[in-house]
């Protein structure tokens, strides 16, 4: 399972996701680590069409499910706050969110769940952490974070949410010593 926030954090996703999927062509079937990969289900605001266009334009296949051998599908969860939306009232789609989230966690539990920092992802992470403890959560920090971490980096790192936090600059993985640093992954 696969989180897609809006703009440049689909964009990342969506390019992880692909180098995963090229990186095991070569093999009959594709992993992820020992984790065969048959199925990716991506996750994406209701309201976010740039994703949706992101993806038919990474996978042209996503909707054709006939002769792929990976299954792509796609749910939608409640925005947890829209822009400029203040906090008080983004308290009520927050759990909006988390109820949509906890309805596909509850009867997909993934064996995976990889995001990369749009606020998007915390409802379905905390979902998977309470509902699904088979579900290894690998949270990688987007490529634009050079020195800090995201709110949303923060909050899961701090929390210790996932199972494996990426950061994509060796200073971050300095600053943060939980955070593992294998190089540029988008």
């Amino acid at each position: 399972m696969s989180v897609l926030g809006s703009g440049g954090h689909t964009h990342e996703m969506l390019t992880l996701v692909k180098s995963l999927i090229d990186h095991d062509k070569s093999n009959s079937e594709t992993t992820l680590g020992i984790v065969p990969i048959n199925e990716i289900i991506f996750v994406a605001s209701q309201d976010d069409k740039l994703s949706v266009d992101k993806l038919d334009q990474t996978f042209p296949e996503w909707n054709n499910q006939t002769n792929n051998s990976i299954k792509f599908h796609l749910q939608r969860i409640q925005r947890s706050r829209q822009v400029h939306q203040s906090y008080i009232s983004s308290i009520w789609t927050s759990l909006i969110s988390l109820y949509h989230s906890f309805k596909i966690i509850s009867s997909i539990r993934p064996r995976i769940l990889l995001c990369n920092g749009p606020g998007v992802c915390m409802p379905v992470i905390i979902a998977c952490r309470i509902v699904s403890n088979r579900t290894t959560i690998v949270f990688v920090e987007s490529f634009c974070r050079t020195r800090s971490l995201s709110l949303t980096g923060k909050i899961v790192y701090h929390t210790k949410l996932a199972n494996h936090f990426m950061v994509q600059w060796p200073k971050l993985a300095d600053k943060y010593p939980r955070a593992k640093f294998l190089g540029l992954l988008v």
